[in-house]
């Protein structure tokens, strides 16, 4: 899965740098063509995504590499995976066990 993910060259983070530099004063629109132009250079030029938001002097204007970076940290949309779980009645064993292996798990009444 981490692969796939690293095949997106970042552009999976697009709208969280979106709205971070929304949050930085900027319009929406203009921080749409910002993100805009330089995912198409990744997409096209097969680069890196956070790479040319660093490059960019109108991104880092508002958001300096220190703040750029944490918007790429796949671990932000995992943060309740474990209350995900939970709600489907699954322990962190059965989650974090060998895949491989079926898990026999019976039907939660609710």
């Amino acid at each position: 899965m981490k692969r796939n993910i690293e095949l997106t060259k970042g552009l999976i983070f697009s709208q969280r740098v979106m709205l971070a530099l929304i949050d930085k004063g900027l319009s929406r629109q203009k921080a749409y063509e910002l993100v805009q132009r330089n995912a198409m250079k990744a997409w096209k030029g097969n680069k890196n995504f956070l790479t040319l938001l660093k490059a960019d002097p109108e991104v880092t204007a508002a958001l300096p590499p220190p703040e750029l970076e944490p918007l790429f940290d796949e671990q932000y949309y995992l943060r309740y995976i474990d209350d995900i779980f939970a709600r489907l009645g699954l322990t962190k064993a059965q989650w974090k066990g060998d895949i491989t292996k079926p898990t026999e798990l019976a039907p939660r009444t609710i």
